[in-house]
């Protein structure tokens, strides 16, 4: 398998250095940036398998470029010395892959960009062929990454919302624990804040279903959740739009 290419936006010179370099080490391809302007500039002359992401950047903030890269297929990894449970919520809802602490271990952020680059090219092959998920009135684009529904047009999701759609839409009628949606939405570091899913999944419902009476996203008393609907898989070509 070839080795990922990396954009490293980290505006600290000497970390910049020190990761670029054992990443190339590894044998990765690695561009840098040291602001949000070089690192969209880099981004629209070239796009990299993976997006490392310092959040505090001189002269704005990392957040803005995550859904800017997650929707042009860019894998994306935060790495940020901000590490509260309320700073990485925030990253993984923008659309975040994965959430590292610094200082960072560089050979675990290298084995991290190589399965997230694994994970984020086995997901574009699959769905090279424009699939289309579809069920009651609502279209699922796993291309776009986009919810449409005939009546309203696009509905607007965060990343974290849209994983865990699609994962229930590809898994119709599964009955999914909470710590296992944790794993599959989040990170296995993540075991434990159950409750962080429930709040995820009240609000991906307001997208989907009736306050109050959801027919979509069923609660199961003491376990976790089911998608209950069927499921049609659509060409791009065939769908409503």
């Amino acid at each position: 398998m070839p080795q990922p290419s990396v954009l490293l936006i980290e505006d600290d010179q000497l970390v910049r250095q020190l990761v670029s370099e054992y990443l190339r080490s590894e044998g990765m391809t690695v561009s840098e940036a040291s602001s949000l302007a070089s690192a969209r500039e880099a981004l629209g002359a070239k796009r990299p398998d993976v997006a490392v992401v310092d959040l505090m950047l001189g002269d704005g903030s990392g957040l803005d470029l995550l859904r800017e890269a997650t929707e042009a297929g860019i894998g994306v990894i935060v790495l940020s010395s901000r590490g509260s449970p309320v700073d990485r919520i925030l990253g993984l809802e923008l659309g975040a892959h994965d959430y590292l602490n610094k200082p960072v271990e560089p050979r675990e952020l290298a084995l991290r960009i190589r399965r997230l680059a694994s994970l984020v090219g086995a997901a574009q092959s699959g769905r090279a062929d424009g699939e289309i998920l579809a069920f009651r009135d609502f279209e699922l684009d796993t291309v776009l990454r986009q919810l449409r529904h005939k009546g309203e047009g696009v509905i607007e999701l965060t990343g974290t919302q849209y994983r865990l759609l699609e994962l229930f839409v590809r898994n119709p009628n599964r009955v999914f624990e909470r710590d296992t949606l944790v794993e599959q939405i989040f990170d296995r570091q993540w075991v434990g804040l159950s409750r962080s899913i429930d709040v995820l999944v009240s609000k991906t419902r307001t997208r989907i279903d009736t306050p109050g009476e959801p027919t979509l996203i069923k609660s199961i008393r003491g376990v976790g959740y089911v998608f209950a609907a069927e499921v049609r898989r659509l060409k791009r070509g065939a769908a409503a739009g």
